[in-house]
């Protein structure tokens, strides 16, 4: 490895009227040896090669430098006044070049490395595929694997250290994970055309009288909401993905009640979405951690694009989904 060697080596004997010295790295590093340990013996043994080749690169150093860097008796080697200044200045030299090669080489491993993360459904059929494709064009070697999970499940991955980190609904307090909030996500109506016409909202007294599909994980919020008006709620079908709550509510079997953020990955229908009010329910959703656990430069990144994204409004639905997607101008 050939190298130009820093401005410190010019301007010594022979090398004085020269701009710059060009030094193998490798007669530096026999130099170091030799300076530390007062003997060519000892210095070959530790990089690994001859008495006689340590000796000669030895003598190519001083010869490119112009100088003297040791004196040799037959019972010893020591460093000569110039030597010992040289040496002082490749060490530096040295451990500054080291420092820059583990990170260079971090920086790789970090974009060579594997990261898994626990996502909530309504995250997953909506924002995790613009996280994913951002994530990657930075990213292209690294590896994610995802792991679609109700609340339960992530906390259960967070805890476990199954998975870097979570995205999901805030959790209980007794959960023993950290949340850090990134999106305050409305609850909203899932309506069939006719049944609730020209209405802005949805009320959860109207609510009351209609069955409903519930996705999983509102249920307690929505149910606690109505018990404070006085109100009991006929839910007829709870469902993970938003795509059987939509089915189920196209089929006439009820009213949808699913978070907006879950609604966005839905791809043209008949249904109109209204948020619910009189109260106005929403959740929060989030990134989950275990407490003290340090996270990798890669997984620092992925959650650093989740922010980016998750506090971005998505594009109005007509301009993503087919004909027949309806929904309030504050929906999209």
């Amino acid at each position: 490895m050939e190298g130009r060697a820093p401005g410190w080596l010019a301007g010594h004997g022979a090398a004085r009227d020269k701009p710059g010295v060009n030094v193998n790295l490798k007669l530096l590093q026999a130099f170091i040896e030799v300076a530390e340990h007062s003997s060519f013996r000892r210095a070959a043994e530790e990089i690994g090669r001859t008495q006689s080749a340590v000796s000669m690169q030895i003598r190519q150093l001083e010869e490119q430098l112009g100088l003297q860097l040791f004196h040799r008796t037959t019972r010893q080697v020591r460093l000569t006044a110039e030597g010992a200044k040289l040496l002082t200045h490749v060490r530096s030299a040295m451990t500054e070049l080291m420092t820059g090669l583990r990170q260079v080489d971090g920086l790789a491993a970090s974009h060579r490395g594997r990261v898994a993360v626990a996502c909530a459904p309504s995250i997953a059929g909506s924002r995790l595929p613009e996280v994913m494709a951002a994530f990657q064009a930075a990213f292209p070697g690294a590896q994610v694997e995802v792991r679609e999970l109700p609340l339960g499940g992530i906390l259960d991955c967070v805890r476990a250290q199954d998975v870097d980190f979570g995205i999901g609904p805030c959790p209980p307090s007794a959960a023993n994970v950290a949340f850090r909030p990134l999106l305050e996500d409305p609850i909203c109506a899932l309506v069939p055309p006719g049944l609730l016409p020209a209405r802005p909202r949805a009320t959860l007294r109207l609510l009351a009288q209609h069955p409903l599909v519930m996705m999983s994980g509102l249920r307690e919020t929505v149910e606690q909401a109505a018990g404070t008006l006085g109100l009991t709620l006929t839910i007829r079908y709870q469902a993970q993905q938003v795509l059987t709550v939509a089915g189920l509510v196209e089929a006439g079997l009820g009213i949808g009640i699913a978070p907006r953020v879950a609604l966005e990955g839905l791809a043209g229908g008949a249904l109109h979405i209204l948020p619910i009010g009189a109260p106005r329910l929403t959740r929060q959703v989030g990134i989950l951690t275990r407490p003290g656990r340090p996270l990798s430069p890669l997984a620092i990144e992925l959650q650093r694009i989740f922010e980016t994204v998750m506090s971005t409004r998505p594009a109005p639905r007509a301009q993503r989904a087919g004909p027949g997607w309806s929904g309030p101008a504050d929906m999209v």
